[in-house]
């Protein structure tokens, strides 16, 4: 299991720039010229975005956020994430200011960096989720219900999001199968605690049978377990081909069937990666 923190330099720098078409009339329509092509001028995003967790974009055929929702209610997840946000903050402010004390300059990206991997209090994000009133259960916990199992799964899925944390390499993995690595172990590892915000994004790459790592802002940050490799940036990267023979059979077995986009397997889901959210990087 590969967990890859990536940063957004786009939402940390901002973005700008000027709309123009090439087909209007005037300097540079006809016989030479200058020419702009179609800019988007991105504004300044709204100092709240992260106030409810990060934004994610999913399409339409993926299972509804609504249905999914967390338990808590807006007014106790903003406060929650309001006050991981400001000891974070005022942390990171800390570090600058000591910087600056010993004439020493200091970016905030980096500031950042060294709470995230040096101070930042350590949790789980099966803890993380419950905050949110998510609960998830052991592995013998597991509804037996197919339609029970499917609805936890994304419930799971969408409360990580809210988090920051995005999964990819799930294809090969049966909501079953992929719930029992969920429950049993990737969401109990140990964690920094750093609430969502336009710093970072996460990915947990559960691809089967590759290397494993966590990395967080560029620093190796968890144990390898054998299981999978690092995706790419945006956790796009798709499933590595591994041997249908090895030692895990299960595994094997479900990796070895022929897929196609959206084809169900009993209750597997071949491309379910498609589905899954993604940060909205707007």
């Amino acid at each position: 299991m590969a967990m890859i923190a990536c940063v957004d330099m786009g939402v940390l720098l901002g973005g700008m720039g000027r709309t123009g078409h090439a087909g209007d009339e005037g300097a540079g329509a006809a016989g030479g010229g200058s020419s702009v092509g179609p800019v988007r001028i991105e504004s300044e995003p709204p100092p709240d975005r992260f106030a409810l967790g990060a934004p994610c974009v999913v399409p339409a055929c993926a299972p509804r956020a609504e249905d999914h929702a967390a338990p808590c209610s807006d007014g106790h997840i903003r406060a929650l994430f309001s006050r991981k946000s400001a000891q974070r903050e005022a942390a990171i402010q800390a570090i600058l200011d000591q910087a600056r004390a010993e004439g020493r300059v200091m970016e905030r990206f980096m500031a950042a960096i060294a709470y995230d991997t040096e101070q930042a209090p350590r949790t789980t994000n099966r803890a993380q989720l419950l905050e949110l009133g998510i609960v998830v259960p052991a592995v013998d916990a597991i509804p037996a219900a197919d339609d029970e199992a499917h609805r936890l799964l994304w419930t799971i899925i969408y409360g990580l999001a809210r988090l920051g944390i995005y999964l990819t390499g799930t294809d090969g993995l049966d909501d079953r199968a992929l719930l029992g690595k969920l429950c049993g172990t990737v969401l109990g590892d140990q964690v920094a605690d750093i609430p969502p915000s336009a710093d970072m994004s996460e990915f947990i790459d559960l691809t089967p049978m590759t290397l494993a790592s966590r990395v967080g802002l560029g620093d190796m940050q968890g144990d390898i377990d054998g299981d999978t490799v690092a995706a790419g940036p945006d956790g796009l990267s798709g499933p590595l081909d591994f041997d249908p023979d090895e030692e895990d059979d299960s595994l094997g077995r479900q990796g070895a069937r022929p897929a196609s986009v959206g084809q169900t397997i009993g209750a597997q889901v071949v491309d379910r990666d498609s589905m899954l959210p993604k940060p909205d990087r707007r």
